[in-house]
């Protein structure tokens, strides 16, 4: 590759990026909308996957549609905000994502309020309305006001035992 098509493909990946970026951001607006119709359409391949832990998923947008609207009928109000995005190109029209996610909640019945801290696992299609989401996999850091989460953890290598402490030097 010679520098000129060097520099079209990382300007192609740029421009990628953002819009794969701007597929995450949709998937938070429109739940926040509580507007299952909506996020399916939008952000979702039509045989797009939501896993449920590792053994489980809703698969097809009219399944989707149908979990997001059960899943988001107990809440009067959320916000969803992602941050740390990464993506990672598989050709010219796939990808793979992550991004941490805060997701805010209030119940319906009580105003109790529930956080969720994760990620997105995302995996990616270009298709002729544009990136869509094709599995989507939550990994959960933690929750508060929310019992069991239907979630698996996050991957995190474990803690070392007796880490040496560094030396500090006085300046």
């Amino acid at each position: 590759m010679d520098h000129t098509q060097i520099g079209n493909r990382l300007l192609w990946e740029t421009v990628q990026r953002q819009l794969i970026t701007e597929i995450l951001q949709d998937y938070s607006y429109y739940v926040d909308r509580n507007d299952p119709q909506g996020l399916v359409t939008q952000v979702f391949c039509e045989d797009g996957e939501f896993e449920l832990g590792a053994h489980h998923a809703v698969i097809g947008r009219e399944e989707l549609a149908r979990m997001f609207a059960k899943t988001l009928a107990p809440f009067r109000a959320t916000s969803h905000h992602v941050s740390n995005i990464r993506v990672r190109f598989h050709g010219d029209d796939r990808a793979e994502s992550s991004a941490y996610v805060y997701a805010w909640h209030i119940a319906a019945d009580d105003g109790h309020r529930i956080d969720l801290w994760g990620r997105y696992h995302d995996q990616l299609r270009l298709t002729a309305d544009g990136w869509r989401i094709a599995v989507r996999r939550l990994s959960v850091a933690g929750c508060d006001g929310w019992l069991n989460p239907p979630f698996d953890l996050i991957e995190r290598l474990p803690n070392p035992d007796n880490p040496p402490s560094p030396k500090v030097t006085r300046r």
